[in-house]
Order: C-alpha cells, then structure tokens, then sequence
C-alpha cells in the first residue's frame, strides 16, 4: 500500500499576529500527487473551530514510506491500521520514557559512520558509557521510531577560473560595477527565508522501525542500507506521527 510522510511549515493568526508551526502526518492509500493534495487541504483545516483562523502553507515536504517495518528479528509487511494502534498503545506506555528511547541521542554519529557492529550486544559494548547507560537496552521494551533519510546538500557552484578572475577585477571595481548595474537594470535575487523547523528539509525515503532504542533503530538501517545508493545518506529520527487514510474515517 503506497504511504507518504509529509511534513508542512504553516504560519496561523493567533491572538493578534501570525504564528509558525511544524505538522507531519503519515497518508497511506493514495498516489503521490493525491496524498500531498489531502494533506495540504489537511493543513488547512479550520480544526473545529467556530471562527476559522487564517492559515497559509510556507512549505511541505514529502518522501514515501517504505512498505516494511523493521524490528530486530526481521521485517514486516506495514498495515496502517493495525499500526496506528499499536503505536498509540505503546506511546501510552511509554509517556515520560523519552530517554530511555533515545531520541537525544545524534544517530549520524552513532552508530559510528561507515562501522557496522555485528550484533546489538556488540553495538552496546562500543558505545561511549554515557550514551549506553541512558538507553533502554531491554528486548522485552521496544518503541517505534521513524528515520528519515535525507537528500544529500545542494552541490555549489562552480566557476571557471576566467569567471574568478572577472569576480576579482570586479571586487576592485567597487563603485563603478555598481553604477553599471543600475543602468543595466540588473536586480538582486532575494534568497527565500529558510524555515525555522529542522524537520522541513527534502528527504529521500521514510522508514519505520520498531527497536528498543534510537541507536538500534539506526543500526537496523544502516545495515540495510549499506549496499544501497542511500548507504551514505545523513539521516534523522523522530517519534513516528498519526497514519492517516482519507479515503476512510481517520484511526
């Protein structure tokens, strides 16, 4: 079943003046083009209330969802439904265990990159003691987590060395590049204002994975990614939001 993460940067009016907010959501059941749609119309929503408040979409970004759970002993086909639940039941008993799941803990560090350990107890025993001791290592105590892989940084620009060489000649110019631009009509581009949310950023993939801490779920994908073109990918990992259908009253 075809699933998306999206995430959407919004500003709302909120007792006099506009305030930015971060929303993910999960749709599954729906093409790309669709579920981005239903979740924009989401973002709008007036939320019940009797006064709808003004709601403008700066930003959504979006990846699809692998169509498999990862855990520890193996992976498993997703069924949304069936998910939601489960992870509603296991965010209940596990309220106030932020720590333990590790969401602290920066996963493009550790694991260490490019250094796959053989097995979880092997995983453990490398890691530094202040990032062990923090972590739930039971088997028996497994939370869910979302990875998102992310797309790798715009490459810069490159310039010819002639273009370098104008680029100096130009810098000793000073005032008279600039007088020539104004009669050329030559404007500025503004750069858009960058978002406020680390969370808006371009991704490639999603991932769920069900794991006893954060540092396992990383582990569990960097094994699995290592002999794909995603292997060297930077990653982020976050408490996995509402899977949503629009097709069908919402879980």
């Amino acid at each position: 079943m075809n699933s998306y993460f999206f995430t959407g940067w919004v500003t709302r009016w909120h007792q006099g003046r506009f305030i930015d907010g971060c929303v993910s959501l999960i749709v599954y059941g729906a093409d790309a083009e669709t579920a981005e749609k239903n979740f924009e119309q989401w973002l709008l929503r007036a939320n019940g209330e009797e006064s709808p408040v003004p709601v403008k979409v700066e930003k959504i970004v979006g990846a699809p969802v692998l169509d498999q759970l990862f855990t520890e002993t193996g992976y498993l086909p997703i069924d949304w439904k069936q998910i939601g639940e489960e992870m509603r039941k296991t965010l209940e008993a596990a309220e106030g265990d932020d720590m333990a799941q590790g969401y602290w803990v920066d996963c493009n560090q550790w694991p260490q990159p490019h250094q796959i350990s053989a097995t979880i107890e092997s995983l453990q025993a490398e890691l530094p003691e202040d990032i062990r001791s923090g972590l739930n290592w039971s088997p028996e105590h497994t939370f869910f987590f979302l990875i998102s892989v992310l797309s790798p940084p715009p490459a810069q620009p490159q310039f010819p060395e002639e273009d370098l060489d104008e680029t100096h000649s130009t810098a000793h110019g000073g005032a008279a590049q600039e007088d020539q631009d104004e009669q050329q009509g030559l404007e500025s581009v503004e750069e858009p204002a960058p978002s406020p949310f680390p969370e808006i950023v371009d991704k490639e993939l999603a991932v769920l994975v069900r794991a006893r801490n954060s540092v396992v779920a990383a582990w569990l994908w960097k094994k699995y990614s290592a002999s794909t073109p995603l292997a060297g990918h930077a990653i982020r990992i976050d408490a996995p939001c509402d899977p949503v259908s629009f097709g069908e009253p919402n879980p």
